[in-house]
């Protein structure tokens, strides 16, 4: 199908979808609206991402959560405050990469062990550590292995 036969006169201020190759526009007869604009830069963005490999999505999370981590861990670590290492900006960087940091924070927690209790509870909103265990970093550790376990979060699993 040719585009000039595909393509009707439409009314001044009209928006037609049409395909094109792979691509949805939106013509209109005064030219490309800002929504047109809006969703071919939307389109755009959706192939960019689909066109890596998921390996390579996994071993950019990872290498983003690794950076991170080492930089929170450097920064932090002579601080006493668990408020003061939560806060660092490296941390909360870790915990607005959401869900798909959980693997990586238990795997991080299962080797090097580490503070991650305040992330893992705001990211999942779940806390599996019964309060009498508070404190108590040994069994903290593995209440939240324990969970994520049970929950089949595997860093093998990093989306």
């Amino acid at each position: 199908m040719s585009s000039a036969s595909s393509l009707r006169r439409v009314p001044k201020r009209t928006t037609l979808p049409v395909t094109i190759g792979n691509w949805l526009v939106a013509v209109s007869a005064v030219g490309a609206s800002s929504q047109s604009i809006q969703l071919q830069q939307e389109l755009r963005n959706l192939r960019a991402y689909y066109e890596f490999p998921a390996t390579s999505i996994r071993d950019r999370r990872r290498e983003r959560f690794n950076r991170l981590a080492r930089q929170w861990r450097e920064d932090t670590l002579w601080l006493s405050s668990t408020t003061e290492i939560a806060m660092h900006p490296a941390y909360q960087a870790i915990i607005g990469m959401g869900t798909d940091a959980l693997p990586l924070i238990l795997e991080d927690l299962r080797t090097n062990s580490g503070h991650w209790y305040w992330a893992l509870k705001a990211i999942s909103n779940e806390d599996p550590v019964p309060p009498t265990d508070r404190g108590v970093i040994r069994k903290m550790k593995a209440a939240w292995l324990k969970w994520g376990q049970q929950k089949g979060i595997s860093a093998n699993d990093v989306p």
